[in-house]
């Protein structure tokens, strides 16, 4: 059984439309995969995703585009890779990987 304190700590972390459109963002195979090793490695070329994957690079820069969008993931360049992480100030995001992952 929750206490008070839980239940009031999980509503403030799920206010639902946002809730929303991140299943929906993770309802996609290779996207939860790709948030799922983000989730465990603290950031991963494009190019390293796609080769654990076994998909191409542009199918797995849509799929990291859509998390982008969602507010799920930030990118920093070093030259002409790009590199993706989670974002840490996306408590829904955070919040599923450490109950999740």
């Amino acid at each position: 059984m929750l206490t008070d304190k839980q239940i009031t700590k999980i509503r403030k972390a799920f206010n639902g439309t946002d809730q929303r459109v991140i299943f929906k963002i993770l309802g996609d195979t290779n996207r939860y995969r790709i948030f799922e090793m983000l989730g465990k490695h603290s950031r991963l070329s494009v190019g390293d995703m796609a080769k654990i994957l076994r998909i191409s690079i542009p199918l797995a820069s849509q799929h990291l585009k859509i998390l982008e969008q969602g507010n799920m993931l930030e990118k920093e360049k070093q030259g002409q890779k790009v590199y993706y992480k989670l974002r840490t100030d996306n408590t829904i995001a955070h919040a599923i990987t450490k109950g999740v992952l």
